[in-house]
């Protein structure tokens, strides 16, 4: 086996190790998304979102799954094999372009918003409402099935007595108990059961907990706004402080983060793909040259 041989074939591992980074980014950000609720919110920004994410989860593993075809390919001096690697990447490579491109404009416009006061146009309007669902969802989870009574209390029953909520600032078993045990005697606390209730229908979007706790703490008059909001259901309402209101930069941020590495992503992608297709193009000038030609690229004649 020549030299040659080797640095082919480590040349084209080298390309695939850079299409299964891009494609391991663009996966990530995918699958974040997915279980995440922030692709509730930009969906009122941008609609197909929900199918745009799929797409890009499946790519994502599909260019996993050819950086490993690839380089099998390579190893074993499957020209045929290339070949159709390579015209898989070029089709992906298109698509990538494109997401790219939707994926900065994604991020400029929320730069754009961010410097300005809101509402920056109509459709930030559309992110709020929904923004502040997911946000109150979220926080109506973990307050109900894990944080305290008082916090239940505080988000569901804000003008409470402070002498009967006092009644209930050590009890254990949570929200629950308090339902089971105190509801028929107390009616005021009906609207925390009635508000956990609902709480229970949604997803527990631990990510947004996650997010919310390092960037936008819930505070009593958010926890106010979100309380109002389960019971109505009206995220118009004008109690406390909606979430948007608080974390509007932290979001925004948010936005411009995922959107700036799945750029990167489709950029290093269509990167990779353009050297595949330089490489199997100079493999297929190679096979049509006489032999003894090209020498990177081929096998030394055995005598």
């Amino acid at each position: 086996m020549g030299l040659g041989k080797y640095v082919s074939s480590l040349l084209v591992i080298a390309i695939n190790c850079i299409l299964a980074l891009g494609g391991s980014l663009v996966l990530y950000v995918g699958i974040y998304l997915r279980h995440t609720g922030w692709i509730e919110v930009l969906q009122n920004y941008w609609s197909p979102i929900n199918d745009i994410v799929t797409a890009l989860i499946v790519a994502g593993s599909v260019i996993i799954g050819l950086a490993v075809l690839g380089s099998i390919a390579a190893l074993c001096r499957w020209h045929f094999g290339l070949y159709i690697y390579a015209a898989l990447v070029l089709l992906l490579s298109i698509s990538f372009v494109i997401v790219a491109m939707a994926t900065f404009v994604l991020r400029n416009h929320a730069i754009d918003w961010e410097s300005s006061t809101y509402p920056a146009n109509s459709d930030e309007e559309l992110v709020k409402e929904k923004f502040d669902q997911v946000y109150c969802y979220a926080q109506a989870a973990y307050i109900c099935n894990q944080a305290s009574v008082s916090d239940a209390l505080e988000m569901f029953a804000p003008a409470l007595d402070l002498s009967i909520a006092a009644l209930f600032t050590n009890m254990t078993g949570g929200v629950n108990a308090l339902c089971d045990d105190y509801l028929n005697d107390y009616e005021l606390i009906s609207g925390v059961c009635d508000g956990c209730d609902k709480a229970r229908q949604f997803k527990n979007f631990s990510s947004v907990i996650d997010w919310a706790n390092e960037k936008c703490p819930r505070t009593a008059k958010t926890l106010e706004f979100c309380g109002v909001f389960l019971n109505i259901d009206d995220s118009k309402s004008s109690s406390g402080t909606a979430p948007y209101s608080e974390c509007r930069i932290e979001f925004l941020n948010l936005v411009e983060k995922y959107a700036l590495w799945l750029g990167i992503a489709s950029v290093i992608i269509c990167a990779g793909a353009l050297m595949v297709i330089t490489f199997v193009c100079m493999l297929r000038f190679r096979d049509q040259r006489p032999l003894g030609t090209w020498t990177l690229l081929s096998t030394p004649k055995q005598h």
